[in-house]
């Protein structure tokens, strides 16, 4: 009956996750909201900016109070919030309301990331506590992989049955966000492992323990590997649940193990790698906190600049090939005449299919993370090899941001998709592993008001790049009329990834950086660890 229950529970937290991701799909009605509007491209980034802000800064207030009232409370709010911020930008849509201040529809989209905040963090949280650590990593996984689908799932229904009706499509956000969080608050609920559960648990972690043979546990413990590797490798197996904020209680409970050989091993493991919670003003002036933060701002802030404009970058790909249709690419050609009754509905169409690439390496990206981190620390026994991971993330963001920069390569709707694709796998492999390094670097006691404090690095470094966009691009459009359209095709906003690009080569080095603080020498370690299998084969 409890695991039924859980099941439930679990469907209702994925119904509301798969709206919850729904602030990414702003770029696909975006260019259609500048030209109802008549914005600017640096107005229309303040809207993108402004549900982007009420999604990462809100995260430690809405966990606060999921702690102390339980899920319910804030998914009602949040259903209440996204209804009305989506509402109100259909309505000035439909209505072309472009008298009104600039400030008053940012307030509408940042109703819309709150909503979409609150009901992430309540979803996350029954998933977190309801589950022991052997099944709540793939919950969980679940859970974040329907949050990264959400983009995919809302932009595919606006192409099927929206097609050029952009007040249907907010409309549908509006209402489609609220009947999932209506419905899933109806079925989520907290039923924590019971007693039994978690004495069965820690059962079968003692036997699995026992289960070294006492020869090669002998020999390990000479080479003095083993108290780090039993205890890391304990843990890693739950790390994708433990970044969670809200299961302190349960995690404390499940670390309970009875056997003294493991409380043994855990001792010696703390005097040598003592587990400090660092939290406040000493992370703020933690070294390793402060390099973190800035690989995940410039690589997050660069994910978001073409996430917030993909749609706008679309529109001027489009327009620009329409104008150089002898020079197009074929496949170029075949988009553009994919639907024949409007130069609008071809437009959204294509819109919604980046937004659809980003959409799908970004839960890719967040699986695919998961997997290889713990791959890598059971491969290894060293969970302080997990740092290495990210420099294919940060390479990823690289090599997406230089190929903008490069002149004549990022110049049509098709060469557009590939960087969404990559894109949005480095934005779900930054966001699937950089929560696991700030819970097992800072402590879990504090893990969320850690995280939320990182979450900061988003949105100061994507307000600099995603304002520094509007103002070049529209530094590019002709001064006269409203159209607020540039016509030089990439040239319109190409000098802008000079800048991001030279922000991720800095974070490459930043993180060489940090690879040297927290893991030491690669060489070292990588003798030291054959010479421990050469002995345990010996």
């Amino acid at each position: 009956m409890r695991q039924s229950g859980r099941l439930w529970a679990l469907l209702g937290s994925v119904l509301i996750s798969i709206s919850a991701g729904s602030t990414y799909v702003f770029s696909s009605y975006a260019p259609q909201l500048q030209t109802a509007l008549h914005l600017s491209s640096t107005q229309l980034n303040v809207l993108g900016l402004a549900g982007n802000m009420g999604m990462y800064m809100s995260g430690p207030l809405w966990g606060r109070w999921i702690d102390k009232s339980g899920p319910h409370g804030a998914v009602l709010v949040g259903a209440l919030l996204v209804l009305s911020g989506y509402g109100m930008v259909s309505r000035a849509y439909k209505h072309e309301w472009h008298d009104m201040p600039v400030a008053i529809l940012a307030i509408f989209c940042m109703l819309t990331g709150l909503g979409n905040s609150a009901g992430n963090n309540a979803a996350i949280n029954v998933q977190a506590k309801n589950w022991t650590g052997t099944h709540r990593g793939s919950a969980m996984a679940l859970v974040l992989s329907a949050f990264g689908l959400s983009a995919f799932v809302y932009s595919t229904l606006s192409h099927v049955f929206f097609s050029g009706n952009v007040t249907g499509y907010l409309d549908l956000l509006a209402l489609g966000s609220f009947g999932c969080f209506i419905a899933g608050m109806a079925l989520i609920k907290v039923i924590p492992p019971s007693e039994e559960e978690v004495q069965a648990e820690s059962a079968r972690r003692r036997s699995d323990y026992r289960r070294v043979p006492e020869e090669d546990r002998e020999t390990l413990q000479s080479s003095r590997a083993l108290p780090k590797h039993l205890s890391r490798m304990r843990s890693s197996s739950e790390t994708s649940a433990r970044v969670i904020a809200w299961i302190r209680d349960v995690a404390d409970a499940e670390e309970a193990v009875d056997d003294d050989n493991v409380e043994e091993e855990q001792e010696q493991e703390e005097t040598a790698h003592p587990q400090e919670n660092v939290t406040g003003w000493a992370l703020a002036r933690n070294v390793d906190f402060l390099l973190l933060f800035t690989i995940l701002g410039l690589v997050s802030g660069s994910g978001l600049l073409l996430i917030n404009n993909v749609g706008t970058i679309t529109h001027v790909l489009y327009e620009y090939a329409r104008q150089q249709r002898k020079q197009a690419s074929a496949l170029t050609q075949v988009l553009l005449l994919l639907i024949k009754d409007g130069k609008e509905h071809e437009i959204q169409r294509i819109q919604a299919l980046q937004v659809s690439c980003i959409s799908l390496g970004n839960a890719l990206g967040r699986i695919v993370i998961g997997v290889v981190s713990d791959m890598v620390v059971l491969r290894t026994k060293q969970p302080t090899y997990r740092t290495y991971l990210i420099i294919p993330v940060v390479v990823l963001a690289t090599l997406s941001q230089g190929l903008f920069a490069l002149p004549n390569v990022i110049n049509s709707v098709e060469h557009l998709m590939l960087v969404s694709c990559l894109t949005g796998l480095m934005y779900g492999t930054l966001f699937g592993l950089f929560p696991v390094l700030i819970f097992e670097w800072f402590g879990m006691q504090s893990f969320s008001q850690n995280w939320g404090w990182s979450s900061f690095a988003p949105v100061i470094f994507g307000n600099v790049y995603n304002l520094l966009f509007g103002m070049v691009y529209d530094s590019n459009v002709p001064k006269q009329g409203h159209s607020h359209r540039c016509l030089k095709g990439e040239e319109c906003y190409r000098s802008v990834f000079y800048v991001t690009t030279v922000g991720c080569l800095v974070s490459l080095v930043v993180c060489f950086v940090l690879l040297w603080r927290r893991v030491g020498n690669f060489s070292s370690r990588v003798r030291s660890l054959f010479s421990e299998r050469r002995l345990a084969i010996e």
